[in-house]
């Protein structure tokens, strides 16, 4: 009998989470999906807190990933990304499937985790929010 955890990744290469164009980084330390909905302005709640809502898009992507890299690594992933907007390629957990749709890097971050004797071997926590347009 097989496991439910094997049923829930058959077929899914957990090693290819997210890929930009034809470049495929390193594996992530840690990859989170989250998909939102935009409202108009007219969306709130009136006086009595009853909320009246008009959703004008449903589902926008926005991926949160850290990469552990040395310094090669952090620059070609910085140089995939550098682009207003580029494709991307992704699984996503929320439908268990793999999209593909434009995107842009947001708020980017990267922490020296490893000082090391040369700075090819320093390691760097590389964060990055990627959000669909």
């Amino acid at each position: 009998m097989p496991s439910e955890t094997a049923d829930l990744t058959e077929g899914v290469n957990m090693q290819t989470l997210i890929k930009f164009g034809s470049f495929t980084p390193i594996s992530p330390k840690s990859y989170g999906v989250q998909r939102s909905d935009l409202d108009s302005e007219d969306s709130g709640r009136s006086e009595t807190g009853v909320m009246f809502r008009n959703r004008i898009r449903e589902g926008v992507y926005k991926i949160q990933v850290t990469w552990r890299v040395n310094r090669s690594q952090l620059s070609a992933i910085a140089n995939a990304i550098s682009p207003d907007s580029f494709s991307a390629t992704f699984f996503d957990p929320t439908t268990a499937s793999t999209k593909t749709c434009t995107m842009y890097a947001g708020d980017r971050s990267a922490t020296m985790v490893l000082n090391a004797d040369t700075a090819a071997e320093t390691l760097w926590d590389l964060s990055v929010n990627f959000i669909e347009y």
